[in-house]
């Protein structure tokens, strides 16, 4: 049965040094929650702090309502799928699978049993008796996976499981792993600093920053409302530029430059008329005018994709941006040639230029009419 798990104002200094303070996050039953941030941001520690690696100096950890805080690691009842893979070079596959198992005096026959099931989950059944040198880093990962998950625990944690491996494989195992964490129903905390990988594979994510949560949610909600700047423009690519708030009667405008404006219907009372806003556009939330009202730029470079062209374009006031068009929209446009581009406000998110938070309505139609 899947459990829930409970992080209630955990601290963790290390000297003088506080690198989290007081953070909480409650992660559901059976669900694969990601902790994605930079380098250096927490996410690591935390998890360390779960599995019980790392102290923890205030607060506490749940799992199931208890507090687990001072058992030792051994008796958390959880598996751990490091960066490195850690199996044991001088053990064929079956060996570093069935390794946790003979730890836990379980009989030859429970052993066998357990085994055979899970090589067929993680569909390595063909190598069981080959040794890591003679697999690939995929199959290495494989094995690491089965032999956390094969002890029946708790709690699935993996740090940073996929960095080593290449991009194709990388992309295969993550999509090993959503299917083999959702067949099992584990409740598993993944770290990752790779935003693509976390909303491939996520249930939910929490984004961190400086040991701080910054914002909680579903893959899709980070990507298109996130709750600050840093969460925008960690989570895809964002182009920022600078607007002013433009308010007539009951309608809000964004005012660009070149004299370029906009309505947005889902703008906050609390962008004032005349303020000025950091607004986040992302590449393919730029329309490429073909008249000349819009923000004016110079094509720096062009990159054809295949399905799209990227576009690099200067706009007048030094600010770059990247832009994305359909490539069966039109011809390609040659590099040094002047645009103008338009804005999706339906689309976009508008941040407060001073705390940088969100001022999208919630809950509020976006569409402009």
């Amino acid at each position: 049965m899947s459990v829930a798990i409970n992080i209630e104002d955990v601290v963790k200094r290390y000297g003088d040094q506080t690198v989290i303070n007081g953070l909480s996050i409650d992660i559901k039953p059976g669900e694969l929650f990601t902790l994605l941030g930079p380098s250096g941001c927490g996410k690591t520690t935390l998890l360390r702090m779960i599995i019980g690696f790392n102290s923890i100096e205030g607060g506490a950890i749940k799992i199931d309502d208890k507090v687990v805080n001072n058992i030792p690691i051994s008796k958390r009842n959880m598996g751990m799928v490091f960066q490195n893979y850690a199996i044991f070079p001088h053990m064929n596959v079956k060996d570093n699978i069935g390794f946790g198992l003979k730890n836990k005096k379980l009989d030859k026959s429970e052993i066998e049993s357990r085994i055979a099931d899970i090589l067929k989950v993680v569909q390595i059944e063909d190598f069981k008796n080959r040794m890591p040198d003679k697999l690939s880093g995929g199959q290495q990962q494989r094995v690491a996976l089965a032999r956390a998950i094969v002890i029946h625990p708790k709690v699935l944690l993996m740090d940073e499981p996929l960095s080593n491996l290449d991009a194709k494989l990388r992309i295969e195992m993550r999509n090993a792993i959503k299917n083999i964490q959702q067949q099992v129903g584990i409740t598993t905390v993944y770290v990752t600093h790779d935003q693509e990988e976390a909303l491939a594979i996520s249930d939910r994510i929490a984004v961190m920053n400086k040991g701080i949560i910054q914002q909680v949610g579903k893959p899709k909600e980070l990507y298109e409302r996130p709750s600050n700047l840093f969460v925008s423009k960690f989570i895809g690519t964002s182009n920022v530029i600078k607007a002013k708030v433009e308010r007539k009667s009951d309608d809000v405008y964004l005012q660009f430059s070149d004299g370029y404006t906009e309505q947005i219907r889902n703008i906050s009372d609390r962008a004032t008329n005349n303020a000025t806003v950091l607004v986040s556009v992302r590449p393919h939330e730029f329309i490429i005018s073909t008249d000349q009202d819009g923000i004016k730029g110079i094509v720096q470079n062009n990159m054809f994709l295949g399905v799209n062209t990227h576009y690099f374009v200067e706009l007048e006031d030094g600010n770059k941006v990247e832009v994305i068009q359909d490539a069966e929209v039109a011809e390609i446009i040659p590099e040094g040639q002047s645009i103008s581009l338009k804005v999706k406000t339906n689309r976009v998110n508008v941040f407060d230029v001073e705390n940088e938070e969100s001022l999208i309505e919630e809950g509020v139609a976006n569409e402009v009419g």
